[in-house]
């Protein structure tokens, strides 16, 4: 379920450029005047932003909570391929003209607030904020070489250092840092965290577990957090 809050007033627009390192120096003139029809949306847990295969016109930026990005074959079976925090973009359009249908499904995980923007009308900020342009080229290059690290994961490391470094791209790098070490709570099912990891489900519940009782990891159905980020950097190199 979705909940429209409204088309951003200039006071909502600032807040939305400090969250977003995409669209920083710009002003909320510049987003109002090419991005008119943009909206900002709240959704509950589990609410689905858009679906796999059906058209999408939109981009999109979370603004708060979690959207897991995730494609399912023609047997039902599910694989998570990304989870986008707060200040990154994400929708079937980024990065290309014309309408496409979305390849994946994004579900919100917890409770989620993303502004929405027609792509007709992000392409045009584009042409008139070249520095933007850069911005988004180097966004989606990074993005890019996450991918390839993590395929290079599968094939060169142990599970259980592949499981410490996919902790460390979700969390940011671990920066900043919530009371228990963590840069922010994963909303993530142990499935959701082993299809990113390349593994199975009960090889990384028994890594998780192990993690647990050392006093690394803490988790629940609801979240999962680093007490102990020396120790996950020590796994990745091994």
């Amino acid at each position: 379920m979705k909940k429209r809050i409204k088309t951003p007033a200039e006071g909502t627009l600032s807040a939305l450029i400090k969250r977003c390192g995409l669209l920083d120096g710009l002003s909320p003139q510049d987003l109002q005047r090419d991005c008119p029809t943009a909206t900002i949306y709240s959704f509950r847990h589990g609410s689905a932003i858009y679906y796999q295969g059906k058209r999408c016109d939109d981009l999109f930026c979370v603004l708060d909570g979690q959207i897991k990005l995730a494609r399912v074959n023609r047997e039902g079976r599910e694989l998570t391929t990304a989870l986008m925090t707060i200040g990154e973009f994400f929708g079937p359009a980024l990065g290309a003209q014309g309408v496409r249908q979305s390849p994946e499904t994004a579900t919100a995980r917890g409770s989620v607030a993303v502004w929405r923007v027609a792509a007709k009308e992000f392409h045009q900020l584009l042409l008139n904020q070249p520095v933007l342009g850069l911005r988004m080229v180097e966004a989606l290059t990074r993005r890019q070489r996450q991918m390839e690290r993590r395929l290079e994961c599968v094939v060169f490391k142990r599970t259980e250092a592949r499981l410490a470094e996919t902790l460390r791209e979700l969390s940011g790098a671990f920066e900043p840092r919530c009371e228990h070490g963590f840069g922010t709570h994963i909303r993530l099912t142990q499935q959701e965290l082993a299809d990113l990891v390349g593994a199975t489900r009960p090889v990384v519940s028994t890594i998780l577990n192990r993690l647990r009782k050392q006093g690394v990891l803490g988790y629940s159905r609801e979240y999962l957090c680093v007490r102990s980020i020396d120790t996950i950097e020590q796994l990745i190199g091994e």
